[in-house]
C-alpha cells in the first residue's frame, strides 16, 4: 500500500503510525503539489486546508481510501468519491473515542472567557499601550449568566457541563428530539436567541444548519449577546454577525471557523476576519480547536486503526 499523508511527520510525529500500513509519503501539500503524488497512492490522509474535489480526484487513478483526521467532511466531495468507488473514513465513525477528546470544547470555552473578559483589549493594554489601567475595559462574570447551546451533540454536551460548573443557566436547542435532562432547559431556537447572554454554535454542518444564523436570527438575539462559533463557518452569515456587532445587538464574537476556509494556509476570505483587524471585539483563531498535541496523537492512531479495519474487512 502507498499512502499520501498531508502532514509533515517532523511537525506531527503521530502520523508515523501510518507507516504500519504501508509506504508513506509525508507532504504538507497545496493544490498544485498534490498532483505530483496523488496518482500513485492507494490511501490518502488529507489535511483540512484544501478542497478534495474533482480537480484532484480525477488524477487519483489508484486511490481506494480517503481517511480524514476530522469529524467534519465538508472539505471532501463525497459525490465524487462515490462515483469513483473511493471509501471515505472519518473519525465520526467512533463516537466513544471522540468523547475522550476535549480539545475543541476547551477552545470553545476559551473563546467564551476571552469574549466576556475583553481579552484582546486586556492584552493590548499592556503589549501595545503600555498602560496599567483597566476601568474602561472591564468585562463580566459567567456565573449567573445564561448560555444558549445550539447543537447538543458531543461538543454541545461538554460545553453544557463546563457552563454548569461555572454556575450558569443552560438553554439547549437541537433539531433532534433529545431525552430531557432536568438540569438543562430544552427550548426553541427563537427562545434561545431571545434569552441567552452567550450563544455557542456547536452544530454539524449539513443542509439544515447551513446559514442557520442569518439576519433574521441576529435580530432576535438579546441585546449585548456574546456569540461563539467552533462548528463550521458556513453555519452562520458573517455579514449578519457584523451588522449585529455594529448595531450593538452583539457585544463580541469569538470564532475558530470561517467561511471559505479551504485555501491552503492563506487567510480565509471572510469579512469577520477583515473586520477583526480593526475591531477588538472580534476574536479569531485559525481553526485550532482540535489542534493539540494530545488530540493529534490520539487521532492519528485511531485513524490508522480504522484504515486497518477497513482493509482487513476487504471494504476497499
Amino acid at each position: 500500500m502507498k499512502l499520501l499523508v498531508g502532514f509533515n511527520n517532523k511537525i506531527y510525529p503521530g502520523v508515523n503510525e501510518f507507516k504500519s500500513i504501508g509506504t508513506c509519503k509525508f507532504i504538507n501539500y497545496n493544490q498544485q503539489s498534490i498532483l505530483k503524488y496523488i496518482a500513485s497512492c492507494d490511501i490518502f490522509i488529507p489535511h483540512l486546508r484544501e478542497p478534495i474535489d474533482n480537480k484532484i480526484l480525477k488524477y487519483a487513478k489508484k486511490l481506494r481510501i480517503i481517511a480524514t483526521p476530522s469529524t467534519g467532511k465538508d472539505h471532501i466531495d463525497e459525490n465524487e468519491l462515490n462515483k469513483r468507488n473511493i471509501k471515505l473514513i472519518t473519525l465520526f465513525e467512533d463516537r466513544k473515542f471522540l468523547d475522550k477528546i476535549s480539545s475543541t470544547a476547551e477552545m470553545n470555552w476559551l473563546l467564551i472567557l476571552s469574549c466576556i473578559r475583553n481579552f484582546r483589549f486586556l492584552i493590548d493594554r499592556i503589549q501595545k499601550e503600555k498602560k496599567w489601567t483597566n476601568s474602561d475595559i472591564r468585562g463580566y462574570e459567567l456565573q449567573g449568566k445564561t448560555i444558549g447551546i445550539i447543537g447538543f451533540g458531543r461538543l454541545g454536551k461538554k460545553i453544557a457541563k463546563y457552563a454548569e460548573t461555572f454556575g450558569m443557566n443552560v438553554l439547549v436547542y437541537d433539531i433532534k428530539k433529545i431525552k430531557h435532562k432536568k438540569k438543562y432547559s430544552f427550548v426553541t431556537l427563537n427562545k434561545l436567541l431571545e434569552s441567552a447572554d452567550i450563544i455557542s454554535m456547536n452544530v454539524k454542518l449539513n443542509p439544515t444548519s447551513r446559514q442557520m444564523i442569518s439576519f433574521e436570527q441576529v435580530n432576535k438575539m438579546k441585546k449585548g449577546v456574546i456569540f461563539v462559533n467552533t462548528a463550521r463557518g458556513d453555519t452562520v452569515s458573517s455579514r449578519a454577525l457584523i451588522k449585529g456587532l455594529n448595531s450593538g445587538k452583539i457585544e463580541s464574537i469569538g470564532i475558530d471557523v470561517c467561511n471559505n476556509e479551504y485555501s491552503s494556509s492563506y487567510l480565509p476570505n471572510d469579512p469577520l476576519i477583515t473586520k477583526s483587524f480593526t475591531d477588538k471585539r472580534i476574536i479569531v483563531t485559525p481553526h485550532a480547536g482540535g489542534a493539540t498535541h494530545d488530540a493529534h496523537n490520539q487521532v492519528f492512531k485511531k485513524l490508522s486503526d480504522l484504515i486497518k479495519i477497513n482493509i482487513s474487512n476487504k471494504k476497499i
